[in-house]
């Protein structure tokens, strides 16, 4: 399996992992707030649609599928950035059953072209620290391997990532 990111044309970031099981423990990974602390962020991520989908990061939106422990979809809202708002995209997490390991499947949608490369850095980082911390290894540093990575995607797409916001 490839670890970088697939981008589509319509700008949609994908990203594919086998982690190790059971499902039900990936799932609180994605939505129980004391999993989601330790590879990504404090937040809250309610237990219906409709919900609040909110990360100490810089991130919200409402959650727009709740279907446990299978599919978790959310919009992403990141606001007041010097490269302008991210308005209404959607961050969608699919589970299924591999043998002894779970598949997640992520996928983020209705991204700009230069915020599919940026947010596949992004989510390959947090990928990486959420492959860890399920497998009970501790999760890389999440600014350097993100550094690593966004030059790595940079070189990839041809574009200058390094640009602060």
């Amino acid at each position: 399996m490839n670890d970088f990111a697939a981008i589509d044309e319509h700008n949609s970031v994908t990203l594919v992992r086998d982690l190790p099981g059971p499902i039900e423990r990936v799932w609180a990974f994605l939505t129980d707030p004391k999993f989601l602390s330790r590879w990504f962020s404090n937040g809250v991520v309610a237990d219906h649609v409709g919900g609040e989908a909110r990360f100490e990061m810089g991130a919200e939106g409402r959650v727009t599928a709740y279907e446990p422990p299978h599919l978790l979809e959310y919009t992403w809202n990141e606001l007041d950035r010097s490269r302008g708002s991210i308005l209404d995209t959607l961050v969608r997490w699919e589970l299924t059953d591999a043998g002894k390991r779970v598949r997640l499947t992520l996928t983020h949608k209705r991204l700009s072209e230069l915020e599919a490369i940026l947010h596949s850095a992004g989510w390959h980082t947090f990928l990486d620290r959420l492959s860890a911390s399920v497998d009970g290894r501790e999760p890389p540093h999440t600014m350097e391997r993100f550094a690593q990575l966004q030059s790595e995607y940079g070189k990839r797409y041809n574009v200058d990532l390094t640009a602060k916001e």
